[in-house]
């Protein structure tokens, strides 16, 4: 069995390194994964305290903690009241912050086959932050919830 890479050397690998480096800085957001969305792209309620029925079927509600003392283990749910059914559902669910390099925390593709839509996990803050996640509905498009979190002891 011959070995794939026996002809190439250190200084012609940290050569292609630093070429890949050099490409993936042109495209950062798809590297890193971060998506961008244009505004129109998503919805939002007019107003948070009288939503409509539309709204309310379709803003995620972001549940966080008021203050995490560990910015390592930042529990998170989302939670969607939205129907499941195979003409309408929710299609997936992301979790976003505003201060971290890396913007997505995860995307959490779902069908109407989970019955519900609901997601529970933990992300990583390195400071206090605006977590905002993302339901996309397979036939009214990309909706948006935030909640804050304070966040005293950084964990990135």
């Amino acid at each position: 069995m011959q070995r794939r890479f026996e002809h190439l050397t250190r200084r012609s690998f940290l050569g292609l390194t630093a070429k890949a480096l050099a490409v993936a800085s042109l495209f950062p957001k798809s590297i890193l994964g971060g998506r961008a969305y244009a505004a129109d792209d998503i919805k939002r309620p007019g107003n948070p305290e009288k939503m409509t029925d539309m709204e309310k079927m379709h803003v995620p509600e972001v549940d966080l903690p008021l203050i995490a003392e560990d910015g390592r283990f930042v529990p998170v749910k989302v939670t969607v009241n939205h129907p499941m059914t195979p003409d309408h559902y929710i299609k997936s669910i992301e979790i976003i912050d505003n201060v971290s390099p890396i913007k997505s925390k995860g995307k959490f593709n779902l069908t109407y086959r989970n019955g519900e839509a609901y997601i529970m996990t933990r992300i990583k803050l390195a400071e206090s932050a605006t977590v905002t996640a993302i339901a996309e509905c397979n036939v009214h498009g990309k909706w948006a919830g935030e909640n804050v979190v304070k966040v005293t002891l950084g964990g990135c």
